[in-house]
């Protein structure tokens, strides 16, 4: 019947298991919720089934449903979870596995815990970086639309009469420009091909989304911000998974996987190809010039000392700290840049304006 509302089963029927996706926070409460479950020594479907009811996310409580039906069965937690390939990707279920093969479930949920809300405070940080500048070049698009439809335009009508055409240069300008944003025929399909550009850009293939990737890190704040987080992700992935016991080639594997940028993964896919030929992760290390050479070092001497995991944490807390530095700094410095920005372009039509008076003043 047209317009019949489904019911719950029906939605439930519609929802696809492979598509389903955890927003950062949505794992970071089921890992928690999980891991002290576990560690309290609790009935995990039982506890699946009360978490469940608090759950108003249509697509999460049917994911965490899922588990604890398949829990009941007599399903292990990690086939469970493999049913749900965007909720728990790969490097979600090594380390599960790792913790599970030893009986450490509730130590690993921990640390995939805070591994989570690691991964969601750089993406945080980074969006807090790019946002600011990304909100101003808007409000500078609007007050310039707002000058030329609007204000300008009244302006013109008001001192036209007086001075009869003949305006200084700046203000022919702003004028021109006034009519040109006023005219149909000029400006709509202006806006069309800026709309079909946008839609182009955001559809790129992943190529042009690598080059893209290249040119920031060229720039010398927003390309250290992204190599910092970069070199975050891959030593915390690449910790956890080795503390966990999964092997060093798996390990660069998934950590190439999480790295944000294909620069970084071709060289670990590199990395992993040397070591499955024998080779000494740190010394295929020292031939990439993506890596800082303290890092390089530092690696090399943990490697042969056998305390690799215990370095690459110790990195991750380094650059963590050298994350969140230089997204302030980028902050402190652009942030009165933008400010100048707005000032003279404000300024510049203010004065485009006030100049014919100012002449028939003097």
């Amino acid at each position: 019947m047209i317009g019949r509302k489904l019911t719950v089963a029906e939605k439930k029927k519609s929802l696809n298991p492979q598509k389903i996706k955890l927003t950062p926070r949505q794992l970071i409460f089921f890992n928690n919720q999980l891991s002290s479950m576990v560690k309290l020594d609790l009935s995990i479907p039982a506890g699946l089934r009360s978490l469940a009811k608090e759950v108003s996310d249509p697509q999460f409580r049917f994911l965490i449903e899922e588990i604890e039906k398949d829990l009941s069965q007599g399903v292990s937690l990690i086939e469970s979870m493999r049913k749900f390939p965007n909720a728990f990707p790969p490097l979600y279920i090594e380390i599960l596995k790792a913790g599970e093969s030893t009986g450490n479930l509730a130590t690993v949920l921990y640390q995939l815990t805070k591994y989570s809300e690691t991964m969601f405070r750089i993406q945080n940080r980074i969006k807090d970086a790019l946002s600011y500048p990304l909100f101003v070049l808007f409000a500078s698009i609007v007050l310039v639309l707002y000058m030329l439809l609007i204000a300008i335009p009244e302006f013109k009508r008001l001192i036209v009469v007086t001075r009869k055409g003949h305006y200084p240069l700046l203000t022919k300008i702003v004028f021109y420009l006034s009519d040109l944003a006023l005219n149909p025929t000029i400006s709509i399909p202006f806006l069309i091909l800026f709309g079909c550009l946008f839609i182009l850009l955001w559809r790129k293939t992943q190529t042009a989304i690598t080059k893209g990737k290249e040119v920031i890190f060229h720039f010398p704040l927003f390309g250290t911000l992204f190599q910092k987080a970069a070199l975050l992700k891959i030593c915390r992935t690449m910790s956890d998974l080795l503390r966990n016991g999964v092997s060093m080639v798996e390990s660069l594997a998934l950590s190439s996987d999480v790295a944000g940028d294909n620069n970084y993964k071709k060289t670990l896919q590199e990395m992993k190809v040397a070591v499955e030929n024998g080779e000494r992760m740190s010394s295929k290390l020292s031939e990439q010039k993506l890596f800082p050479e303290t890092m390089v070092w530092k690696l090399q001497m943990a490697e042969e000392r056998g305390i690799l995991e215990e370095a690459l944490e110790e990195l991750a807390f380094q650059f963590e700290e050298e994350l969140e530095l230089t997204a302030s700094f980028i902050m402190r410095i652009i942030e009165p840049l933008l400010l100048l920005f707005i000032a003279i372009i404000i300024g510049t039509l203010v004065l485009a304006l006030y100049l014919p008076l100012f002449q028939s003043y003097h």
